[in-house]
């Protein structure tokens, strides 16, 4: 967390929206202790960080570091601290690039066999495409050995099973749409915000041992946005959560996946 506001101020982002940050650096460290991180890393490609400065946590354990970034406002002030850590940063459209366009070429512009590590966090639910190709593209760019490491919400959480029991919070996804109807980024009018497919565990798995990744791990994780105050109904909740997960690791609130080549 420390660093994280070390980094904000160095950006000079403190108190914009990059105040998400501080409300997700927990889960964040605890994705990088769950795939023990924090030791030789090699060269590393990081897809889609947004501004949650993993890149600049991790950049000294690696050999080099590159990010592939989608093109939104939000990154902008952060290009300076990439240039200072050495971190190459590509922005790419990965709709334009993935999706079911005329241009799409289903290829990211990588050599085959460049890192050592790849990192994919809560970045493959904002995907409104299908991922198979985007998945064979990680592949053939890990080298031989090398692993990935994936985080998406977990679809089949405790909280979105009770949230569709409920009905709670229906209405406020249609918001959403409706809020974001206009929002600019690259010239064009696009969101990069949304949820379009969140996954389970097993059908996280499945999608990449199909694709010929050699699955070590996939499971879930517990962990909460960090409120500076959280209510007593909240904390029954999340305690709940917990709780439930420990005994039916299915159900957290991420998956999380590592594989090999």
């Amino acid at each position: 967390m420390t660093r994280g506001e070390e980094l904000s101020r160095e950006a000079q982002v403190l108190g914009t929206l990059h105040e998400y940050f501080r409300m997700h650096a927990s889960r964040l460290y605890r994705a990088c202790e769950l795939f023990k991180l924090f030791g030789t890393l090699g060269d590393v490609l990081e897809i889609g960080p947004f501004f949650g400065y993993t890149p600049f946590i991790l950049r000294e354990h690696s050999s080099s570091y590159a990010v592939l970034e989608g093109d939104d406002p939000a990154v902008y002030p952060l290009e300076p601290l990439y240039k200072r850590y050495s971190i190459a940063l590509s922005y790419v459209d990965f709709f334009e690039q993935f999706g079911p366009t005329r241009s799409a070429t289903h290829k990211l512009s990588l050599p085959d066999s460049s890192y050592d590590t790849i990192l994919c966090w809560e970045t493959m639910e904002h995907f409104n495409f299908n991922p198979v190709k985007f998945v064979r593209e990680l592949l053939r760019v890990l080298k031989p050995g090398g692993r990935i490491c994936v985080t998406v919400p977990n679809k089949a959480s405790f909280q979105n099973i009770t949230a569709l029991l409920s009905g709670r919070r229906e209405k406020y996804f249609i918001d959403d749409f409706y809020g974001y109807e206009n929002y600019q980024s690259n010239g064009k009018t696009a969101f990069y915000g949304f949820h379009w497919r969140e996954y389970s565990p097993p059908e996280l798995w499945h999608l990449f041992t199909q694709a010929g990744f050699r699955v070590q791990a996939c499971s879930s994780f517990t962990a909460f946005r960090d409120h500076k105050k959280v209510g007593l109904g909240r904390k029954f909740i999340r305690t709940v959560s917990q709780a439930g997960t420990s005994l039916l690791p299915r159900y957290g609130t991420n998956v999380y996946l590592t594989a090999t080549k």
